[in-house]
């Protein structure tokens, strides 16, 4: 025996012990709850009798069936799933082998032996049953060479009773997913052939052909099956109870005639007559026994029916009758199916010329047949191949068979007609279509196809079995939820999603999202090659089955969820389209290398971890392809999150998906806040084409203009030097200045070698030809090599599109919109490329020296990475994280403790003095001493240092070497506000005996150290009144305001000066409150130019200066 064979056998044994294992269980459950007569409420294969004992299908289909009324609390809560689960692929097997197409793969086989263990162990069936599967299973385990012990069965708990008239199979609760809400797959289970995938496409086309030569699927077979598989619409229950009525005599309506276009449930309605014709018990049928029961229908029989469709035989063969004779006329086909010979009699010289026997001969074969029922489907399809004569013939005999039908109380006369003269094909087809509206209108009755929210419950209850309790509850959680997202957000998702009417509507659905029928039903259906109803069955039958076999934790099936990338999926949406959206699914819609797979391939973005890209990608293809090319295409943003959003979710992360992928997509087009893809590109594939043109050069020419913008902001820097050709040319400077290096000086993050800092040693070493003397103020800013690789692309993109924008040929041939979208494209890359360039100036060198290292090198480089991701300027950022709001690597204060300490090492014993001009050089040139603002925080720190109460040195204009005296020696007092070229500071000691020699004299003096009580000090240039001491016994002043214009040469120390000599004598006062507030004022003639006005603003706003009172004006 060959392996295929022996695996076969193996899964059909295995079939065969679960018969034995799970028929008791199936009849006390059954009994128990339907009765001794339970058997009639069973399902079974077609031709098995109505009292026949179950065979393996018939056990299986009945539990699947009856579960929520019969088997659904023999089971504890957390093991249900699993239960049905372990049905349902049971199910799958039986369908498997009893018609196997191809062979069964090992994977398959033992899938289907390890769930027949599990069930067999669930329902408690004989142990002499459970064992033989498990040693069949075992023997697949062996031969397909698995892993593990291969004599041992699943892994899976033997069940153990967790309470009375219930069976436990020791599994834990399945993991619920984010948002609190469980998984459709756990609540809503799929039939078994749409579980398996082992549904034909064709088998969602009812064939009523088929049907009557007893060829059809299982769920089309039987009455029981077809309608419980079937919902009754509004027009099938009419079409029902006029059948009953008129098959039991009680009225009703003697012909119907079915017209909607195709795929509009013309066929489904007539199997359904035929399974209504041929039930034993209209009473047992889903659905029929609450019509039977209003009309007291109790002496029930079976029916005849003659059945014809037109597409079925061609117009010159012969109809062959079961076990009856030839005949090729449809009035001989009518006579024979329902009266038999004597019938076929009667008809017999119609059928032998060919010619219409007239409605007095049919009435006469309709009262020797009794109760009948006649189905004409395709009608139209057959009229138009016949010849002129016979179609003359053919349809004034449908007319006579209208008449007739109508004089004989108990027959009923169903045709379908197309609804378009499109569908009836050709001049002979419209023609035919034209008569038999107008026979079918006189006689017939108002058919109503099924229309609004039947379309819900006729595709869900084709796909899923019915819920359980259970299940009801767990869905009614998820309606509720979705419902509150929908309210709770009103702003964000489409105004009727609020409504309760939309809470009915997710219930109705469940566990399809509305909004995926919607688009189904509404706007793929209106294309030729998707029918209404059928194709919305095959399309989502296909993604059930994938996203059940992938195991799917979402709450509801959502076009966001849809697996478009699948094959079938693809396939079966492709096809209706245009064949060239192929390449814009692959490229731009879902697969591993489509844009929105390449957007979500960092999993640290928001947009990766909900796979937001993918649902809008998705959502925007399922809600708007049909519609492009029509007026007002495309989805809203609200209807995009309609359809990818759920519980849990941050919404407005598809508007950032649906911003980024406007920007990069090809295909996606956006007009009026609408989106949709189309198979011509965009205009951004004319920008990525452009982009990618550009020679290097010219993208770091537009690099090098941003960096030259950038220096004019100049942020705390005296100067920014702005990539200079070569940085050693940068000019001495004993203020602290910035060298942004060019595009070329990159470097990478704690390197120890880089390109960027050879160019900052050499600059640190020359100046031009010479030694350079200040290293100490300059500050270098490199471009990190990864995002100026960025940058580079970014700034490709802006260049494009300005392009573009100024490309009047293109202009010329863009709608309005368009040529809005690109200006507004043009100046957000603009943007984009600045903030980019921003971004890539990351790295800071500058130059130190530790006094522990005497290796006799002059510098080492240091460096930190500017990490904040908002800079309104490259210098404002550097400063900010040089200064001591960030690293302290510059020191905008120095106070004169520590300027004392710094010159312990520096200031020659022997030397009583030192010059300012030298501390200036020396703070400047050497790499050991703190970095300086600027000069003026030097002269700051010394005239602190002087002015305090207890002073760390004195200050003097000079010294003279003749006299040994020292000019303007200020000690204990405020110094000046600007020091002279000769200044010097003298050591405390002999600024002391110097000032205790020296005659007191006027000048400023701070309060209690001058002898004659307390005076008040007012600062060169402050104009106010004046403040003399007051009188004794006088009421002393509370209050002191005061403006001074400042000296805009040197800003910095005249504000020192101010702060030293008023606001800090101000706040010597204990309790004082001091404010301060800066008022500037500029003009210009000319007027300022646009870059220098967007630095300010930009300056301003970070500096926190008040809107109200800021700002340029005319």
């Amino acid at each position: 025996m060959t392996k295929e064979k022996e695996t076969l056998r193996r899964v059909q044994d295995g079939l065969f012990h679960l018969q034995k294992a799970i028929q008791p269980f199936v009849a006390e459950r059954m009994e128990a709850k339907l009765g001794k007569r339970w058997i009639m409420f069973a399902s079974r294969a077609q031709g098995s009798g109505p009292l026949d004992p179950l065979d393996g299908y018939g056990l299986l289909k009945t539990m699947i069936d009856q579960w929520r009324d019969v088997f659904d609390d023999a089971f504890a809560r957390n093991e249900k799933f699993k239960v049905r689960n372990f049905l349902s692929t049971a199910f799958d097997a039986r369908n498997a082998t009893s018609h196997l197409a191809l062979p069964l793969t090992d994977a398959e086989a033992l899938r289907y032996l390890d769930a027949m263990v599990c069930l067999a162990r669930a329902v408690k069936g004989p142990k002499k049953d459970v064992e033989e599967i498990e040693k069949l299973y075992a023997e697949q385990r062996r031969d397909d060479g698995a892993k593990g012990d291969a004599g041992t069965a699943p892994a899976t708990p033997a069940p153990v009773p967790e309470k009375p008239g219930t069976l436990s199979l020791g599994l834990d609760d399945a993991e619920t997913p984010p948002g609190g809400l469980r998984p459709w797959i756990e609540i809503a289970f799929p039939h078994p052939d749409v579980l398996a995938n082992r549904y034909k496409q064709s088998e969602f086309a009812a064939d009523l052909a088929a049907v009557d030569m007893g060829q059809a699927s299982d769920d089309y077979a039987t009455p029981e099956n077809f309608f419980r598989i079937t919902f009754l619409t509004e027009g099938l229950q009419r079409v029902l109870r006029t059948a009953l009525e008129r098959l039991t005599g009680r009225g009703g309506d003697p012909v119907l005639g079915l017209q909607t276009s195709f795929g509009g449930g013309k066929t489904h309605t007539m199997l359904a007559l035929y399974h209504l014709a041929h039930a034993t018990n209209p009473a047992v049928l889903a659905g029929v026994s609450d019509i039977s029961d209003t009309l007291s229908i109790d002496d029930w029989k079976p029916v005849k029916t003659a059945i014809f469709v037109g597409t079925a035989k061609g117009v010159d063969s012969a109809l062959v009758l079961r076990d009856g004779p030839k005949v090729r006329t449809l009035w001989g086909y009518i006579a024979w199916r329902l009266a038999g010979k004597e019938g076929l009699e009667l008809v017999r010289e119609a059928e032998a010329g060919g010619t219409n026997p007239g409605s007095e001969l049919m009435v006469e074969v309709f009262r020797k047949a009794g109760p009948s029922v006649i189905l004409l489907d395709e009608v139209v399809a057959f009229a138009r191949q016949l010849p002129d004569d016979r179609f003359e013939a053919f349809l004034s005999f449908i007319q006579s068979l209208t008449e007739a039908v109508k004089m004989v109380p108990n027959v009923l006369l169903v045709g379908s007609l197309p609804e378009s003269k499109l569908e009836a094909g050709g001049e002979k087809g419209v023609a035919a279509l034209q008569r038999l509206e107008k026979v079918f209108g006189r006689t017939g009755s108002p058919w109503l196809a099924a229309h609004g929210n039947e379309t819900y419950e006729i595709v869900r209850r084709r796909l899923f079995q019915q819920l359980d309790a259970e299940g009801e509850k767990a869905r009614d959680e998820t309606v509720k939820a979705f419902h509150e997202l929908y309210r709770k957000n009103a702003a964000e998702f489409p105004p009727h999603t609020k409504e309760a009417r939309y809470a009915e509507l997710l219930r109705l659905s469940y566990p399809i999202h509305p909004e995926l029928f919607e688009r189904l039903s509404k706007d793929w259906s209106t294309l030729p090659n998707f029918q209404r109803t059928r194709g919305v069955l095959r399309f989502m039958a296909n993604v059930v089955s994938v996203l059940w076999q992938a195991r799917a934790r979402d709450p509801l099936i959502l076009p966001g969820r849809v697996p478009i990338a699948d094959e079938r999926i693809k396939a079966s949406v492709i096809y209706p389209l245009d064949s060239a959206y192929s390449a814009v699914v692959d490229s731009e819609v879902d697969g591993d290398g489509s844009l929105p797979a390449r957007m979500e391939a960092n999993p640290s973005r928001r947009l990766s971890q909900a796979r937001a890209a993918t649902r809008t990608t998705r959502s925007i293809f399922l809600c708007s392809a049909p519609t492009v090319g029509q007026p007002h295409a495309g989805v809203t943003g609200q209807a995009v999150r309609l359809a990818a959003a759920e519980p849990g979710d941050q919404i407005a992360i598809f508007g950032e998906a649906l911003r980024e992928l406007h920007e990069r997509a090809t295909y996606l087009y956006e007009e009026a806040g609408r989106y949709w893809f189309s198979t011509q590109p965009t205009l951004n594939r004319l920008a990525d084409e452009r982009a990618a043109a550009l020679p290097a050069h010219e993208v770091d020419a537009e690099i090098l203009r941003v960096l030259m913008t950038e220096a004019g902001s100049k942020g705390n820097f005296a100067r920014v030097h702005a990539a200079p050709d070569d940085p050693a040319t940068v000019d001495e400077a004993a203020a602290l200045s910035l060298v942004l290096l060019g595009p070329a000086s990159t470097h990478a993050r704690a390197a120890k070698s880089s390109p960027a800092i050879d160019a900052a040693a050499d600059a640190l070493t020359r100046c031009r030809t010479s030694q350079r003397r200040y290293r100490n103020t300059l500050i270098f800013a490199a471009p990190d090599e990864a995002l100026l690789a960025t940058a580079r692309e970014v700034v490709r993109k802006a260049l494009a599109w300005a392009s573009i924008n100024d490309d009047r040929n293109i202009q010329g041939q863009l709608t309005q919109a368009q040529a809005a979208d690109v200006k507004e494209k043009a100046r957000s890359h603009h943007e984009a490329a600045e903030k980019a360039v921003r971004s890539a100036w990351t790295h800071i060198l500058y130059a130190e020296k530790h006094e522990a290292r005497l290796d006799g090198r002059p510098f080492e480089i240091e460096q930190t990475t500017l990490m904040a991701k908002d800079r309104p300027s490259i210098a404002a950022s550097i400063y900010e994280k040089i200064s001591p709001r960030g690293d302290s690597i510059v020191k905008d204060t120095l106070g004169p403790k520590m300027l004392m300490a710094k010159l312990d090492s520096l200031w020659p014993v022997e030397k009583p003095h030192l010059a300012i001009a030298d501390l200036r050089e020396w703070f400047a040139s050497y790499v050991y001493l703190p970095k300086l603002r600027d000069p003026a925080v030097l002269e700051s720190a010394i005239a602190e240092g002087v002015s305090s109460a207890d002073p760390l040195f004195g200050y003097a204009d000079g010294y003279d070497e003749a006299t040994g005296q020292y000019d303007g020696l200020v000690y204990a007092k405020l110094a000046p506000t600007s020091f002279s070229p000769g200044a010097v500071i003298v050591r405390k000691d002999v600024a002391a005996a110097h000032a205790q020699k020296a005659p007191s004299g006027p000048g400023p003096t701070t309060a209690g150290l001058s002898s004659g009580g307390p005076t008040t000090a007012t600062a060169p240039g402050i104009s106010g009144p004046e403040t003399p001491a007051p009188a004794p016994g006088s009421q002393q002043p509370t209050r002191f305001y005061g403006s001074v214009e400042i000296d805009m040469v040197r800003p910095v120390k005249s504000f020192d000066a101010i702060l030293n000599a008023v606001v800090m004598e101000l706040q010597r006062t204990q309790g004082a409150k001091v404010k301060l507030t800066l008022e500037i004022e500029a003009e210009a003639t000319g007027g300022f130019p646009d870059s220098e006005v967007s630095v300010v603003r930009d300056n301003a706003k970070q500096l926190k200066f008040k809107a109200e009172s800021t700002g340029f004006e005319d």
